[in-house]
């Protein structure tokens, strides 16, 4: 797929990492989630662009969850205008059942299909398991290289008894920080808030037999399921239609 992009095609990779981060040595420590976003399309010169976008919480909000990932997609639309810049979205993750593989996932991709993209599609594929190192994993290898640098440095000036010694990275705006200064074509977005009302949370049946499958598409309303991206439908059960009751 990344070898055959086509124009006003948006491809997208996506994973969540995440990060321990200490105020001091042997003291309390707070989590840093980051919800990666690799995304690949081309340019008006037929050039392929490549973007490393993190989304950063801050430690009251650090649940990689259906939410996280609402909010980063919600200002994903919003920020860089999706619906005017592209007719197709291929998202590409794993088979994250707390985030990524829910029946509230899946909504999400129908209600943006439907609500904000013009009923354009949006397929969202898994890769399998076992599937080795993706675009996004790269990109948090880099990422936890720059973070364990910058602890290495901290450690070496209090050691040399540097007058502005410090420890750390210790919050999410210094790690924020670290990424814009270390981390090259990478965009950083900090949320202080998430919003987490249940009563918001879509009251949807599950999709069938979302175990098995590995390619589910959003386009004109319609909702399908395949077990395989790429499958050629020319028997009756390699598609499954479904609705969001």
């Amino acid at each position: 797929m990344r070898s055959n992009l086509q124009p006003r095609q948006l491809l997208v990779l996506m994973d969540f990492t995440s990060e321990s981060l200490s105020d001091k040595p042997g003291g309390s420590s707070t989590v840093v989630q980051d919800c990666i976003l690799v995304l690949e399309y081309l340019d008006a010169d037929s050039t392929i662009v490549r973007r490393n976008l993190d989304f950063l919480c801050t430690h009251s909000t650090n649940k990689h969850d259906y939410h996280f990932v609402l909010q980063v997609w919600v200002c994903l639309f919003l920020k860089e205008e999706l619906n005017q810049r592209f007719d197709v979205i291929d998202v590409w993750s794993d088979g994250g059942p707390h985030h990524f593989k829910t029946r509230f996932c899946q909504f999400m991709w129908h209600a943006l299909s439907e609500l904000r993209f013009d009923h354009k599609r949006i397929t969202h594929h898994f890769f399998a398991s076992y599937h080795g190192h993706s675009l996004a994993d790269g990109h948090a290898a880099v990422i936890k290289r720059a973070l364990k640098s910058r602890y290495q440095i901290t450690e070496l000036e209090r050691a040399t008894h540097l007058s502005s010694a410090t420890w750390g990275p210790a919050s999410v705006e210094e790690v924020a920080a670290i990424l814009r200064a270390n981390c090259a074509n990478t965009e950083v977005t900090v949320f202080n808030t998430i919003e987490r009302d249940e009563e918001r949370k879509p009251k949807v049946r599950g999709v069938p037999s979302i175990k098995a499958m590995h390619c589910l598409e959003y386009s004109k309303g319609e909702c399908k399921a395949f077990e395989r991206t790429g499958a050629v439908v020319e028997t009756e059960g390699e598609e499954a239609k479904f609705s969001f009751q």
